[in-house]
């Protein structure tokens, strides 16, 4: 927790593949609790992968890094 009591984010780094591309991506998970936004992470992860395609193929990538925030 941040301090006025809101849950901090946790950022997770991963690479997608893109016709035959890396591309760097970051997502923040705000969540209590690090063990809570890995949990959150890996049951959204069809959500934060489909964002991240997207993002790749609407070019919304900055620094070649696509940075997502799951609320």
């Amino acid at each position: 927790m941040n301090g006025d009591g809101e849950p901090g984010g946790y950022n997770f780094f991963f690479q997608i593949a893109n016709d035959g591309e890396r591309r760097a991506c970051c997502v923040k998970v705000d969540a209590p609790s690090m063990q809570e936004a890995s949990v959150l992470f890996r049951e959204k992860w069809p959500v934060i992968e489909s964002m991240a395609r997207d993002g790749i193929k609407d070019g919304v990538v900055e620094d070649g890094v696509i940075t997502l925030v799951m609320p």
